[in-house]
């Protein structure tokens, strides 16, 4: 008995060290790609919306969309990249730093959530352990405007920590408090709008006996605020007329969206999504292509899948009896509502809230487990490190093939060279991009490499904000080509050679 104890003492402590040593690498590896990443497409756009704008001007974005511009995020767009572009200019790596620093935040603010509601400490580090190794972190440095779904949660979590405070006291103070983040959310990204469902689930699970009046009178002041929203960015904000952007509520649609956002979650790369047919049928390309990768992968994902499988049909009952585990399900599915209507627009970084609850089921899972024998333990050890070790290999492969890490490596090597051969330019010059003749043939629609620095780029975007002129003018060579008329002695030839 005393050998069982001593051992298991000993299995705690190294248990305690491999995890500390995870988190101390991941960390590390987003502080590498935060050092490491430069800006691309949508970055340049959102900064030269405001590059002729002010600290003044600051009241106008909440009133007003900037024409160009199709949702209705005055606080983490226009605001945001108004203020770090007027303290930082086109130095990427405070953008970067500050994503991390609410990716950190979220954490904390995960821990403050579990611990007050489940008073576990266990449960509480085994969920900030799968939050903070998840490979999701990646896209989310590695794409700035993500900026957005981070804030957003921020204030979310921070909304329904305050809110428990009032469900234990009563106190109108914390509820109107949790009603004043819920409103600065909703200016950040129209995803917050979900929050009166976080509200509604957590008087059902955790509120004290109250009558139906009361309870409406708690959640109405949400609902308002929601339907507001809706109702007054729906009348100056429209989606876009782009297929992409059309919802669709076909079943079958929905169920195959979230099963995506769901094994995001899980840890296989965004881009195994281009390589996925009708009838979940793989691609051979991807075997051919990314083959190392998947000889890592699949059986890892096979081990902590199978783990995670067994422990949740061994621990049915108890999990059933789990109020907090059903409560992080119904969140997770709530978290997502936003976005599982769009099946041609899905991105891993739209998983931003919905993780949370995702790390926090994980967790309960494996602390549930961890109550028992010696076994169980070793297979908890098992899946978090099977599951790091995907995370780690879906960030390896992110840095190589995600849309957002190409681009902005790209971006970087075609703004290095336009720098060196045209330091500075005329005031209103044009920017002729042409095509590079060694560039290899990819797909029909990928096209030529002027074609790529078009949406590498953002347009003009990039050149205007580059030289600080808004009068610049940037046409490619497979996009319209230059114009018939143009003034020839304005005109900057450039070959698009960078990267693919």
């Amino acid at each position: 008995m005393r050998f069982t104890s001593i051992l298991d003492d000993n299995f705690n402590k190294l248990a305690i060290l491999i995890s500390l040593s995870l988190i101390f690498f991941f960390l590390f590896r987003l502080v590498n790609i935060s050092n490491s990443s430069y800006f691309s497409q949508d970055d340049f756009f959102h900064l030269r919306m405001i590059m002729d704008k002010n600290i003044y001007d600051i009241p106008s974005f909440f009133v007003n969309t900037i024409e160009g511009q199709t949702f209705y995020r005055p606080l983490s767009r226009e605001t945001y990249n108004l203020i770090m572009y007027q303290l930082f200019g086109l130095n990427p790596m405070p953008f970067h730093i500050y994503n991390l620093l609410l990716i950190l935040l979220n954490s904390i603010l995960l821990t403050l959530i579990v611990k007050r509601i489940t008073n576990s400490l266990l449960t509480t580090y085994l969920s900030v352990l799968i939050f903070l190794v998840s490979s999701i972190h990646s896209v989310e440095l590695y794409y700035l405007s993500s900026v957005q779904t981070l804030m957003s949660t921020s204030l979310v979590l921070l909304s329904i920590l305050v809110y428990t405070l009032f469900i234990r006291s009563r106190n109108i103070n914390y509820f109107l408090f949790s009603i004043l983040l819920f409103s600065i959310a909703l200016f950040s990204h129209e995803s917050s709008i979900v929050l009166p469902g976080f509200i509604l689930i957590l008087e059902i699970f955790y509120g004290r006996k109250i009558s139906i009046k009361s309870f409406a009178v708690y959640l109405m002041p949400f609902l308002f605020l929601a339907l507001l929203f809706l109702i007054s960015t729906t009348s100056i904000t429209n989606l876009p007329s782009q297929k992409v952007y059309q919802p669709i509520f076909n079943i079958k649609s929905i169920l195959n969206t979230f099963g995506w956002y769901l094994a995001w979650s899980l840890g296989v790369p965004e881009m195994l999504v281009d390589f996925v047919k009708p009838g979940l049928k793989l691609k051979p390309e991807f075997v051919v292509w990314y083959k190392d990768y998947v000889k890592v992968i699949s059986p890892l994902i096979f081990i902590y899948g199978t783990v995670l499988l067994l422990l949740i049909f061994h621990l049915r009952k108890t999990l059933i009896k789990n109020r907090f585990f059903i409560f992080c399900v119904l969140a997770f599915i709530i978290s997502l509502l936003p976005f599982i209507f769009f099946p041609q627009h899905k991105f891993v970084y739209y998983l931003s809230l919905a993780f949370i609850w995702f790390s926090i089921i994980f967790g309960i899972i494996l602390s549930s487990a961890w109550q028992y024998s010696l076994i169980h333990k070793a297979l908890v050890v098992l899946a978090v490190l099977a599951f790091s070790l995907v995370a780690y290999k879906t960030i390896e492969i992110n840095s190589i093939t995600h849309w957002a890490a190409k681009r902005a490596k790209s971006a970087e090597v075609l703004m290095e060279g336009i720098k060196k051969d045209y330091p500075s330019v005329p005031k209103g010059s044009i920017f002729y991009i042409k095509d590079d003749p060694n560039y290899p043939y990819i797909a029909a629609e990928w096209g030529t490499s002027s074609k790529q620095v078009f949406y590498i780029l953002s347009g003009s975007d990039a050149l205007k904000l580059f030289y600080k002129d808004s009068s610049i003018e940037t046409y490619f060579q497979a996009v319209g080509g230059l114009p018939k008329k143009t003034n020839e002695s304005r005109v900057i030839n450039f070959t698009a050679i960078f990267p693919y």
